[in-house]
């Protein structure tokens, strides 16, 4: 092998290197935007903290169990047996959610520094001011 085919292959070994990094950066920073806009979002449009009282889900809960029953007809002990199971499964829902929520935290707070990690000084400011004047779509935990 001459010096110059080695030299040709280093650069070739480096741009290849070069590509899988930006690949990898790019599928991470996509990656972190899916499970934003996916799971986190609509968790947090409805305050995000996964013990809020019955006060802060009822409005929700209560409106699909009036028109669950409306549009299909439910007679009243049909409804007294829907809202006995909607309230198990919601205490359940609660629970798992409680335990995994520390994980998506987690989760989040990765995807954050990875994508500050990739952005200038002056990105990561704005970002954190975006952070600030849009905190329900950019803070994993409110509790």
């Amino acid at each position: 092998m001459t010096a110059g085919a080695s030299a040709s292959g280093r650069t070739r070994g480096r741009w290849l290197a070069t590509l899988v990094l930006v690949l990898a950066v790019l599928a991470g920073g996509l990656g972190g935007v899916v499970l934003d806009r996916l799971v986190l979002l609509p968790a947090m449009g409805r305050g995000h903290s996964w013990e809020v009282g019955a006060v802060r889900r009822q409005p929700r809960d209560r409106e699909f169990r009036t028109r669950f029953s409306r549009e299909l007809g439910l007679s009243p002990a049909q409804e007294q047996r829907v809202d006995s199971i909607m309230e198990r499964r919601g205490r359940e829902l609660r629970a798992v959610r409680g335990r995994v929520q520390p994980q998506l935290d987690s989760i989040i707070s990765r995807t954050r520094l990875a994508l500050d990690s990739v952005l200038t000084p002056e990105q990561r400011q704005k970002a954190a001011e975006m952070r600030r004047r849009h905190p329900r779509h950019s803070r994993p935990n409110r509790r």
